[in-house]
């Protein structure tokens, strides 16, 4: 398995598990941001395919062979034991940005083990698309968080009208 088929794989099995714990919460909007995760996960793995198809004209032996057991997504949450993971960090989203980050030290480790340049670019390359996609969950933690923290702040005047 190479490095894109490995991140690939890795980030079905985040999308899925994001799917399990939207229908696993009861609150709704913990539930809202678990569904808008899977979704950036779905895009992130539709960009990561056409990535790796728009690369085929590459030397085939630039692509170190990973250990598949290397290449599992070990989730923070269980879905199974929900409340009782979150009962002490209501912040969800905390788990998701430490998955994530470990999902870019795994590709940044590839990227120094790599024996050439060509997949040196490579895990460069993929690594950058997971930077992307880490701007994209931050946004959307925003947007879902955005509607608790406009009222709170009213004490710095953007309650005044404009």
């Amino acid at each position: 398995m190479n490095i894109l088929e490995c991140t690939i794989k890795m980030k079905q099995e985040t999308w899925a598990h994001y799917e399990r714990l939207s229908e696993a919460c009861s609150e709704k909007e913990l539930k809202r941001l678990f569904s808008m995760l899977a979704a950036a996960e779905e895009k992130h793995i539709e960009k990561l395919i056409l990535f790796k198809n728009g690369i085929g004209h590459v030397d085939k032996l630039a692509f170190n062979e990973l250990d598949e057991s290397l290449c599992v997504f070990r989730p923070h949450i269980d879905p199974q034991h929900l409340a009782e993971t979150l009962s002490n960090d209501p912040d969800a989203y905390s788990h998701v940005v430490q998955e994530e980050e470990e999902t870019l030290e795994f590709l940044d480790k590839l990227k120094e083990q790599a024996e050439n340049e060509q997949m040196k670019r490579i895990c460069q390359a993929v690594a950058d698309k997971e930077r992307e996609h880490m701007t994209m969950l931050e946004n959307i933690y925003l947007y879902v968080e955005e509607p608790r923290t406009y009222l709170e702040w009213g004490e710095f005047s953007n309650m005044k009208s404009l």
